[in-house]
């Protein structure tokens, strides 16, 4: 592809350079950084893009109401939609000389597809269409009577039906879903979608910067922290100057840390906004992330919860796009940059205050900036070395940044703690120890946090002068699951004398999981799952309190998805879980619950907002009275359940469905009611037969292939609107005189069948 936007970048020699995996700084002036940006005309598939061939696609507007690789449900917005003013009938022309390569008719999503192949190899593609040209709309029928249904997918010869550059070959419409518009693309030889903007047929004038409503800022791992927050941050109403947005507050980032933008361009006299082109980001003025939207392979574009934050999408926070490769993520936008590019790792950057820049184009080169800071948190690590009558000496990581410590003690009936503040000239700073001038001795418990010259505090240190005497107490265990990772809290009634250990158990093996001290009697630690097919992990913590030895033991109520091993389990003897390798992306720590509703068993497989990778296969039980009831399994995200099987395994006692997107509820359920017919409108008008109704399920969905209308016996194929659920059909040849049968039968997915009669006389 060549670089066909020379003025986003005027100074052509200037070398932009970007941080390989993740942003590793050192410092303010030592910036480690891999090769150059490359070029465009290295992207993946190197496309072409000429520039003086192609017309306009219709005579409807040159309004572009939605733009390229805008996020969708499932998928990228794979071309632009042009404005039909509302308005169906307008013409749709080939936009150059080629052949009618392939036409696609659903009653649902893109509705009337059109697909012409070109001399140079690409693919223009026209859809939402309300109809064909006269020669492409008789192959069409000939197709549809061919299958007998609705829907078809056919492919044509080359030598079937030329079209020359400007012929109508279709009329803008509303089939599918949404209102009356055009939604045109060009796809490269391989059907991958291809920017038309890049085309200089396609450009629009447009003298207007995007805008960035919001800024997330995200922890990714279980101890990165924001502000000392686990949480997400939002950000947004960001002041202006001199063209400029900022943020003014200056965030402590700890761990590795994702930013994410939602962000949107607009264009002079346009009511609606479009998507961003490309997107940067620069940590202390070095190019940390680069994104450039220009290509969605066919193949990879469920990724676009990847390419997003989806977890923000699923809780109605918004659509931010990250500005970091996520793990799992292969799509050709990031210019052959591996996965972690553009995450702010703290621990490979020097500790202090950093820079952050974000930048917005749209594909003119309009762009808007926002900026701000962060300060690099480094959490100081401690370890008693030596406590006597006089003072305490510990030792650690980093300890010249420390400027400030902390010393707390208290008897062990008292409930307050006595405090002694030690500035950096108060204690002494020795190689690899600090000596705290304070005496232990008066205390039966002493505390010590140590401070850098940049705010970030140490876990506390607890060292016990005289261990307390009293009962051996009990040592409970707290688990609170996340998507990657397990949170173990420890406590106890008690005090905790030694620092307790833990460990889960995968299979044979036991994997310690550090803790840290909130409390004296309260413990923190986090687990993140190998690699290994486990359900139900046991977890046991050896501690000591109230100077006892003691000990507890829990399991955890999870099975473990690795990313790379195939393996199943089952649920409660009911639910089976099986996958192969590669169902995730990376290893997932799934959850299940079940709880009746409805006279059956609804079974709840969380985390519901991570991205699958291959999939995860369920199945459950065929009920034994299935030779009485239509029984099907069923699956519940958002919108309601959705039909999957009425077929049984080979063995007849499951019914199994892969989920290869999200998880969610599955249940087997009983759909013995037929589909019903809204009110039929049935006339002849000068002797042609005109249809119209609407029809419902109640549970498994009307399967269109198997809404058949029959006149005189005689198969006809209508119109199916499955947005709306109407049905259609105008007659193509006058009726004779006399008596006629109209005959419509409907079937829903579990097999109910639902029948309408109808006996008309033409006169």
């Amino acid at each position: 592809m060549k670089n066909i936007r020379p003025f986003l970048f005027p100074v052509i020699a200037m070398i932009i350079l970007i941080v390989p995996f993740s942003v590793s700084l050192t410092g303010n002036s030592d910036h480690r950084v891999a090769d150059a940006l490359p070029e465009p005309s290295v992207r993946f598939d190197s496309v072409h893009i000429p520039q003086q061939q192609y017309i306009w696609p219709t005579d409807a507007s040159r309004r572009v109401t939605s733009s390229f690789a805008e996020y969708r449900t499932t998928h990228f917005h794979g071309g632009i939609d042009i404005s039909t003013n509302g308005v169906k009938g307008y013409k749709v022309v080939a936009v150059r000389d080629g052949y009618v390569y392939k036409v696609r008719i659903t009653p649902n999503g893109y509705g009337k597809m059109l697909f012409i192949k070109h001399d140079d190899g690409y693919v223009s593609v026209y859809a939402h269409l309300e109809g064909f040209n006269d020669e492409i709309t008789k192959a069409v029928r000939a197709e549809q009577y061919r299958k007998e249904t609705y829907a078809i997918d056919v492919t044509f010869d080359k030598s079937a039906m030329p079209v020359k550059q400007g012929d109508v070959v279709a009329y803008s419409g509303d089939s599918g879903f949404g209102p009356p518009h055009l939604h045109f693309e060009i796809r490269d030889e391989n059907l991958n979608a291809v920017n038309p903007m890049l085309f200089t047929t396609y450009k629009v004038i447009d003298d207007v910067p995007p805008f960035i409503r919001r800024v997330m800022i995200t922890p990714l791992t279980y101890n990165s922290t924001i502000d000392n927050n686990t949480q997400p941050k939002f950000l947004s109403r960001f002041p202006r100057h001199k063209h400029e947005l900022s943020i003014p507050q200056t965030f402590r980032l700890h761990g590795r840390i994702g930013f994410a933008v939602d962000a949107e361009d607009r264009s002079e006299g346009m009511w609606n906004n479009t998507g961003i082109h490309r997107m940067e980001m620069f940590i202390d003025d070095s190019l940390a992330f680069a994104m450039e939207l220009d290509h969605v392979p066919a193949d990879e574009t469920k990724q676009i919860d990847l390419a997003y934050d989806y977890p923000a999408i699923a809780h109605g926070h918004g659509k931010f796009q990250k500005l970091y490769v996520d793990t799992g993520n292969e799509l050709p936008f990031y210019f052959g940059k591996p996965v972690g590019t553009g995450v702010i790792n703290t621990e490979q950057l020097s500790e202090g205050t950093h820079a952050y820049r974000v930048l917005c184009y749209d594909i003119n080169g309009n762009h808007v900036e926002l900026h701000g800071s962060f300060l690099a948190n480094h959490k100081p690590e401690l370890v008693i070395h030596h406590v006597d009558n006089e003072q305490i000496v510990v030792g650690g990581n980093d300890l010249s940044s420390i400027v400030k410590c902390y010393v707390y003690g208290k008897r062990a009936f008292q409930s307050t703690w006595t405090q002694h503040t030690l500035v950096n000239n108060k204690f002494e700073l020795s190689g690899s120890e600090i000596t705290l001038p304070v005496a232990a001795t008066p205390y039966d418990v002493v505390k010590i946090i140590a401070e850098t010259k940049w705010g970030s505090q140490s876990s506390p240190l607890f060292y016990f002068v005289k261990k307390p005497l009293g009962p051996v107490r009990d040592v409970h265990i707290d688990n609170e699951i996340f998507n990657d990772h397990v949170k173990f809290t420890v406590t106890t009634p008690g005090v905790f004398t030694e620092t307790p250990l833990l460990s889960v158990k995968e299979g044979n093996t036991s994997h310690p999981v550090l803790l840290e001290a909130i409390d004296v009697n309260k413990y923190t630690g986090s687990y993140m799952p190998s690699n290994f097919n486990v359900e139900n992990c046991p977890v046991e913590v050896t501690a000591e309190v109230n100077g006892k030895p003691t000990s507890a033991h829990s399991e955890i109520p999870m099975c473990i998805i690795p990313a790379t091993k195939a393996g199943n389990f089952s649920f409660n003897n009911n639910l089976i879980v099986s996958y192969d390798s590669g169902a995730v992306y990376q290893p997932l720590c799934m959850q299940i619950n079940s709880e009746n509703e409805h006279r059956t068993t609804v079974y709840t497989l969380e985390p519901d907002d991570v991205l699958l990778d291959g999939g995860i296969t369920v199945s459950l039980p065929v009920p034994q009275d299935i030779d009485q009831h239509k029984y099907g399994l069923y699956f519940r995200g958002n919108n309601g359940w959705i039909f999957q099987t009425a077929r049984p395994d080979s063995s007849r006692k499951t019914f199994s469905t892969t989920l290869r997107r999200m998880l969610g509820e599955v249940a087997v359920l009983s759909d013995d009611a037929p589909p019903t017919f809204g009110r039929a409108r049935i006339t002849t008008r000068r002797n042609r037969l005109y249809v119209s109704f609407r029809y419902f399920d109640n549970l498994s969905g009307v399967d269109p292939d198997e809404i058949k209308m029959y006149l005189d016996g005689t198969l006809v194929i209508p119109e199916i609107d499955g947005e709306h659920r109407l049905v259609s059909y105008q007659g193509e040849e006058s009726l004779n005189k006399g008596k006629h049968l109209l005959r419509i039968v409907m079937k829903d997915r579990a097999g109910n069948a639902g029948e309408l009669s109808r006996s008309l006389t033409v006169r």
